[in-house]
């Protein structure tokens, strides 16, 4: 395979760990930076050693023969255009979740990478910490028996005004969209279901956010499971990221699992050593095993997952949660809901 060309756009901290992610991994390299204001990707480029071009604009950077892979890590409003030009001109894209702040946006990305037929990742990246992965090996192994209800809850102080772009409805959204998406990521992947019905409410605390930093919200799988998730902003407690999962054969919570079958004679809960996800630090995150998976399915031609079209469902969920909480009402998530509630339009 051919080394693969890499621009990303958008230079805060999170693009920094990407750039530490393509560095280790031979089969890359960086070719551009992009951002409005050159003060971050020169800091990058020194840092890291990096040949690069630095651009204020994105169209030249798209076009370019040797760029292949394009890396959106800009506010979370301002996915859209660079991730529907960079799928126009034919180039892979890596998205930060959440995808978009709006269905429709999120339609459009959908779209235009299915129209071009390149691939996409979309920047869960709790998806490659050791628990979660353990989580989804003793799922696969079925040693939980029959899964019946699921929780994930997203626990992180963020106590912002509208002077930083996340603490504002614009660019940050809502708390389910800027970060609860990665515990309803994963209640997705876990229970292996698709989601109907969301029931939520919210919570307004004195947090100088622009929308409200506490969002409960109930759900109902295909399957008949049952599942909950959380996302807390004002709570004020170290960062946590708990999962719950409730089998008749078995039980998990975080890294704490009973499973008879599994361990016999077992008469309380064991602990599991493992790497926990239990920072908001963007250091912390496992962006390595991301860049690497994406860099594996483009040398293999892999589907990526989580890509644009699952992740879209993910985005639902937290635009119906988002709609329960503000109408009242359980709201549906596909056309042919045939619930009491709302559907989501």
């Amino acid at each position: 395979m051919e080394t693969i060309g890499i621009a990303i756009i958008g230079c805060g901290w999170v693009a920094e760990e990407y750039i530490k992610a393509v560095r280790n991994d031979p089969r890359a390299e960086i070719r551009a930076l992009v951002s409005r204001s050159p003060g971050k990707p020169n800091e990058y480029k020194a840092r890291h050693g990096l040949d690069c071009a630095i651009e204020t604009h994105s169209t030249g950077v798209v076009k370019r023969d040797d760029i292949h892979l394009v890396i959106v890590a800009t506010p979370h409003d301002r996915h859209t255009p660079y991730v529907v030009e960079a799928a126009d001109a034919g180039k892979h894209v890596i998205v930060e979740k959440p995808v978009a702040l709006t269905r429709d946006e999120v339609r459009r990305q959908c779209d235009a990478v299915r129209r071009a037929g390149v691939k996409s990742l979309v920047g869960f990246v709790l998806h490659w910490n050791p628990l979660l992965k353990t989580v989804d090996h003793l799922i696969e192994q079925e040693v939980f028996g029959n899964i019946f209800m699921i929780e994930v809850d997203y626990f992180h102080r963020i106590w912002l005004g509208s002077e930083h772009w996340l603490g504002t409805a614009k660019q940050g959204g809502t708390s389910m969209l800027a970060a609860g998406c990665h515990a309803v990521d994963a209640l997705r992947w876990f229970a292996r279901s698709d989601i109907l019905e969301v029931s939520a409410y919210n919570v307004r605390t004195e947090n100088p956010l622009e929308y409200t930093g506490t969002t409960n919200a109930i759900v109902r799988f295909e399957d008949g499971k049952t599942g909950r998730v959380t996302s807390c902003f004002d709570a004020q407690m170290p960062y946590r990221f708990n999962i719950g999962i409730y089998g008749t054969e078995g039980t998990l919570r975080n890294s704490e699992i009973f499973a008879p079958g599994l361990f016999p004679g077992q008469t309380d809960f064991a602990k599991i050593p493992v790497v926990l996800p239990d920072s908001g630090d963007v250091a912390h995150h496992p962006f390595q095993g991301e860049v690497s998976h994406m860099l594996d399915c483009l040398e293999h031609d892999r589907t990526p997952f989580p890509d644009l079209d699952d992740a879209a469902h993910t985005m639902d969920v937290c635009f119906a949660a988002d709609l329960s909480a503000e109408s009242g009402e359980p709201v549906g998530i596909y056309a042919n809901y045939a619930g009491k509630g709302r559907i989501l339009p």
